[in-house]
Parts: C-alpha cells; structure tokens; sequence
C-alpha cells in the first residue's frame, strides 16, 4: 500500500472482534484455578525445590489472568458488560490491581496516547532529561535498562504498578474516584485476608509463616511483576517503533498506536502459553477483538499492512540488542540513543518490511 487507508483495514478486521461466552469464561475459569491450584503446590509439596517451582508458575498465571482480565475490561471477553465486569475484577485480584484504575491508566491513556506523552511503560527519557537526573536516579535508569529479570520485575513495581495500578491517585478525574476507592479497598482487603492465611501455614503445613509469605505472595507477585514488564516493554519498544513528545512527525501516529506496537513472535507453544498477546499490534487497531482471536487478526492485519508491520522475533539476540540500542531517545531527530547520547538507529518510522509468510497467508485464508 502507498498509503494505508485506516478504514479499510478496520472494516477487513472487524470481523474478529467476536466474543464467546463459553469459551471466555472457560478461559478465565483455567488460569484462575490453575492459579490457585499452583498456590497451593507452592505451599503443600513436600520439596522445596517443587514448592519453588509450583511458586514461579503460579507468577506466570497471574501474567495470564492479567490478559484475561485486559480482556474482560474492554468488554471482549464474553459476551454482556456485568459478566466482563465480574470476571475482569475477580481475574485482578491475584494481579493486585484496581479494576478502575488499569480502566483509566490503560484504556484512557495508553490506548489514547500510546509512546506519547503519557507516562507509560519504559517511557525513555531524552539525552537531556537523563544528564538533569541525580547521578542515583541515572544509575537507576541504567538498571532499569538491562535485559534481565531482576531489572524487569523492580523496573515494573517501582516504576508501573505502585503508581499506577493500585492506589487512587490526583490525576485520576473526579468521576471516576469513588469507584477507584471502593475497588482500592477491596483489593486491600482480599490480599490483607490472604496473607493472614499465608501467615497461618503452619497450622496447614510444614511452612513458617516467613516461608510461606515468601512462596505464596512474594516470589508469585515478582515472578508476574517481571514477566508483564518485559511483555510491556517489547510491546513498544524497538529500533524502528519511535516515542513522540506533543506534535507527531507522522499524523498517522496521534491516534495509531498499533503503528507503535510490535508484534513479537515467539515460537507457538510459548505464545499460546500468554495466550497470543504478543499479536498486539492488531489489538491496538481494534481493541475489541479477544485474545483468543488475536492470532488471527494478527496474522490477516500484517498481510494488509506489508512493509508497514513491525515484526521481531523473540530471540535473546535480538532482545539483548533491542535493550542494548533502546537507552534513550532523541524526540528532534526521532532515533535511539545510547546513555552517551550517540545514535543507535537510523530515524525511526512505523514501517518494516515484511513478507507475509505461507503458513499465515494459509492461516488467514482458512479462517
């Protein structure tokens, strides 16, 4: 295409946006039990070693159920507003997450100002804002910087989730306050219960109370913590994929974020773990569609894009050198710098060349 027609390529996708009351709530019924059955594994099994494991798993569930929840919140889980409603606040739970205000951080202000002004995940800062920064917060930012983990899950809690996910804060309009109270309180008070049944393992198990905070809360919470910031993080960050700072270069971009998204490809298996949510950029175009459709879509929307798709495989070469040329960002020239203010990338743009391969141009035409 010479130039994308947006209505077009919505009208060819809006087909996938269907929702499936049984097989959403079959979904959710999965991961939350699978969640829960994991918890109790990491607080039961006779090794620690088991225990340990059972605990990562039950972090990488509750990644799942923050899809399944994302999903309930835009209303494209199943079919009818309560029963989203329901299931995207009981699927938050586990994530520790206010209803309300993932609504407003994500849908108000991710989806309206995605690489924007909006203060979002691995958010860069200019060569400019990072030499202001006191010489430990710039030693911070290099942290955050690394591919690895532990950066990921500190990066997210400190960064991400303690400031936007949980507790009401000044932005948040007045409309929407009581509501984000009342979910606030309600978060608090089901993971303030459930520590004190953490805290009582012995009397179930052969934990301490230490042991048992440690396994049932904290190594599950960091475990999701980190797994949902580098998702984040290669959602929107690339070489090509550039942040914007008021009047776009392209106006495409001022109400395109599936422009700015990537759409990173793991090998089947891993992706059908995380139930196909790296297919994000489709999801950007048409919020609508479930995750259990987003292969699809994603697949027929890189096929109408073609050299506009940005795609990138999910190697650790390539997330290593996507960390390595991703440090900060030049908004006047529109590139990547590294934190000596040199350029890694050439200017960047939403377009990539992209061949649709056989296996999706037979997947699309099959569906």
């Amino acid at each position: 295409m010479s130039k994308l027609d947006r209505r077009d390529v919505i009208r060819e996708i809006a087909p996938y946006a269907r929702s499936s009351t049984a097989y959403g709530a079959a979904l959710f019924a999965y991961d939350f039990g699978l969640y829960w059955v994991a918890i109790a594994g990491a607080l039961l099994l006779p090794s620690i070693w088991l225990q340990i494991a059972a605990s990562i798993f039950a972090g990488v569930k509750i990644g799942n159920l923050l899809t399944i929840a994302h999903d309930a919140a835009h209303g494209s889980l199943v079919k009818g507003k309560r029963l989203n409603w329901l299931l995207g606040v009981l699927a938050f739970l586990p994530c520790v997450y206010s209803y309300r205000m993932w609504v407003f951080d994500h849908h108000i202000l991710h989806h309206a100002r995605t690489n924007n002004d909006h203060k979002d995940t691995y958010t860069p800062f200019s060569k400019e804002e990072f030499d202001a920064l006191p010489k430990w917060r710039q030693l911070l930012e290099r942290f955050y910087r690394m591919a690895n983990p532990i950066s990921f899950g500190v990066y997210y809690i400190v960064e991400r989730w303690s400031r936007a996910k949980l507790f009401p804060h000044s932005k948040l309009p007045q409309s929407m306050r009581r509501s984000a109270w009342k979910h606030f309180v309600f978060v608090v008070t089901f993971t303030a219960a459930y520590i004190a049944v953490l805290l009582f393992a012995p009397g179930y198990s052969h934990n301490s109370p230490l042991l048992a905070l440690f396994l049932g809360l904290f190594v599950p919470f960091f475990t999701f913590m980190a797994l949902a910031s580098f998702i984040l993080w290669g959602m929107h960050t690339h070489p090509d994929v550039g942040w914007y700072r008021g009047d776009e270069p392209d106006g495409d971009l001022r109400k395109a974020g599936d422009l700015v998204s990537v759409h990173m490809v793991f090998p089947r298996w891993f992706s059908w773990l995380l139930h196909d949510v790296m297919d994000h950029p489709v999801h950007h175009l048409y919020p609508a569609i479930p995750c259990y459709r987003l292969r699809v879509a994603q697949a027929r929307y890189n096929v109408l894009l073609g050299e506009r798709a940005i795609v990138a495989n999910a190697t650790f070469a390539n997330v290593i050198e996507t960390m390595r040329r991703c440090k900060l960002y030049d908004f006047k020239n529109n590139r990547w710098l590294d934190f000596d203010g040199r350029p890694t990338s050439g200017p960047t743009k939403p377009y990539r060349n992209l061949n649709p391969t056989a296996a999706q141009a037979a997947e699309v035409a099959a569906f």
